[in-house]
């Protein structure tokens, strides 16, 4: 094993100016520089330890058939992501295969700090020989030294820079492009990234994501560089024009050692030659050179033409690419007046984030609610795949067999350049008699084992306060008649009942269980807010959150208005937007009933 390359291609991708350090879980991972080749090709693969810098033990596969034409080179060097910095360790060997077809590479086997780790195996798919069968990629000499006559500028320029790159020019509204920035070099460098490209107009899914140490050996004009992934992202137009995709900027601090003559083994042994003069002795501050500078990509133009408005389908909602649709019901057979459940599953490849609930032709008697969305999307190709799944529940008021008519879905094929329209089957959906409710009030009595809910606490709890309310008034009222003996005949007035806490709920409870979550933040909002306008005597007809706010503040209660806020404010999230917490309902619930609960305490 070979311990040559301590100090070779040293980078590092900075995104933050704050720096966490944390102990990362260790592992090993294989990463070929191809995974396809020629022949007559050869390929680099790295293996990267993860999580330290100091491996008590490496054993490399068995290269059986492969050809191996370099040392293992070990790489000590550190990555700094989004504030963290993360270790790493890589061995790197350069390969020729001896067949063609699928070769496989057994596990690299790692022991670190006692614990032994393995990477997992990597297949190379070998072809038949190129055209080029004299181009062999051989070891490059490292530009570590500054030679006498040798500008640093330039020597910078040709050997440290950044491609950006997308795979086309052009393209439809909703058409995936895909835009790649890397970062070449063949110098010990430390890189930050000061600004990240602008990607204004444009829907974006970043497809992978800087890993620590890993990086690609790439061919440019003849040379062999170091490849550090910079952003891979797959861009969705979201309107037509000339887009600008602006540069990357990205900070650098280059080192070299300068020399006062030419090594006579510059031509064959330059890296042995390096080693020996640092093994000799150390190095002078004169002989070390340090450059900072900025390098920006080049700034890309995409041209979005806008999809053609003939032949274009009522159904259609944006959709770009190639999609299949299934449709089924989640239940054959529900009661009349119980909510049942359409499922729609669109799959494909494009523009799946950006594809809505297709509409639904419900037949009179139908009532359908807000859609319910699932997605999956696989990120290892472009244009990304997946699939995109509504729930959207509905209900059905007639008894007996109902039809779910077709559902049509719509979207643009780019490679045809036509629209395209695919349906699901009409489906049957059993409805059979309602089933009996109970009453509200058998809602919050006891059950069998003599528990009661927490909102019947709140009804008994109404009913007692209630009580006594009415047996002061009775007293008063007697205090303030017992000078009069004659009996006086007036015209009575019945009171409004008063609604407990356990009504004001009942609604929401009902459907809490449902599948429609919406319209159980929405009954609990009017809930809340139709307790508090009885309860506190203001007009119906004008009442808000600000209202009830500053109502409850007038009176005083500064806590329960900032309790009525947040119930509010975590209700309305839930409803306009796709978000969903696994214990809002319940925690909701309580919050609501202990809101309730107080404010007719302090109004007693």
């Amino acid at each position: 094993m070979w311990r040559r390359m301590q100090y070779r291609f040293l980078f590092c991708l900075i995104f933050c100016t704050s720096v966490v350090v944390v102990t990362a879980q260790i592992r090993c991972v294989a990463v070929p520089g191809k995974t396809v080749i020629a022949k007559n090709e050869t390929v680099q693969l790295q293996f990267v330890i993860e999580g330290t810098t100091q491996v008590d033990e490496f054993t490399a596969p068995s290269f059986r058939n492969f050809e191996q034409l370099s040392g293992l080179d070990q790489t000590n060097g550190w990555t700094w992501i989004n504030g963290v910095l993360s270790e790493y360790v890589s061995y790197s060997v350069t390969l020729r295969p001896k067949i063609k077809g699928r070769l496989p590479i057994a596990s690299a086997v790692v022991k670190v700090k006692g614990k032994v780790i393995t990477s997992a195996p990597v297949v190379i798919t070998v072809t038949d020989e190129g055209t080029n069968t004299s181009t062999t990629i051989t070891e490059e000499r490292p530009d570590y030294y500054l030679l006498p006559g040798e500008n640093i500028k330039e020597k910078i320029s040709k050997n440290l820079f950044i491609k950006a790159t997308i795979d086309k020019q052009s393209c439809y509204v909703g058409e995936p492009v895909l835009a790649t920035f890397k970062l070449f070099t063949r110098l010990d460098s430390e890189s930050k990234i000061v600004k990240r490209p602008s990607l204004n107009g444009f829907s974006v899914i970043d497809l992978e994501e800087p890993e620590a140490g890993i990086f690609s050996k790439e061919m440019f004009n003849g040379k062999l560089y170091n490849c550090y992934l910079i952003r891979k992202v797959q861009l969705f137009p979201l309107q037509a024009g000339m887009l600008r995709i602006e540069p990357v900027e990205v900070e650098n601090i280059v080192r070299f050692i300068k020399t006062t003559t030419r090594s006579s083994k510059e031509t064959a042994t330059w890296l042995d030659a390096m080693m020996e003069k640092m093994q000799e002795a150390e190095l002078s501050r004169e002989q070390l050179i340090e450059e900072k500078l900025l390098l920006q990509s080049e700034e890309l133009n995409v041209r979005v033409i806008e999809l053609p408005e003939k032949n274009k389908p009522e159904w259609f909602t944006g959709a770009v690419g190639r999609f299949s649709i299934e449709a089924g019901l989640l239940n054959n057979t529900i009661a009349a007046n119980d909510n049942a459940t359409l499922r729609i599953t669109i799959k494909g490849n494009g523009n799946i984030p950006m594809i809505t609930a297709p509409v639904v032709g419900w037949h009179a008697g139908i009532d359908s609610f807000d859609a319910k969305m699932q997605e999956e999307i696989v990120k290892t190709t472009s244009p990304i795949s997946g699939t995109k799944t509504f729930d959207i529940p509905f209900s059905v008021a007639t008894t007996g067999i109902q039809e779910i008519p077709p559902v049509r879905f719509s979207f643009f094929d780019e490679k045809t350049r036509s629209y395209q329209t695919i349906s699901t089957k009409p489906l049957q959906l059993n409805v059979t008699a309602a089933v009996k409710r109970k009453l509200p009030e058998q809602a919050y009595t006891a059950s069998a084992k003599g528990t009661i809910p927490v909102w019947g606490w709140v009804a008994g709890g109404g009913s007692v306060i209630l009580l006594t309310a009415g047996l002061l008034f009775f007293v008063q009222r007697k205090k303030s008649t017992e000078a009069k003996v004659t009996a006086v005949i007036t015209e009575t007035v019945e009171p409004k009942p008063v609604k407990t806490v356990a009504e004001y709920l009942h609604p929401a409870v009902a459907v809490k269980e449902s599948l429609h979550q919406k319209q159980y933040y929405t009954l609990l909002i009017e809930a809340v807010q139709g307790f508090l306008t009885d309860r506190l005597q203001l007009n119906e007809q004008i009442v808000s959150n600000a209202i009830l706010t500053d109502a409850l503040k007038q009176r005083g209660w500064n806590d329960l208005a900032a309790q009525f806020l947040q119930i509010m404010n975590e209700c309305e999230m839930l409803v306009f937007s796709g978000v969903e917490v696994s214990d809002a309902k319940d925690q909701l619930l309580i919050s609501s009933i202990e809101l309730m609960k107080e404010t007719d305490r302090r109004m007693n």
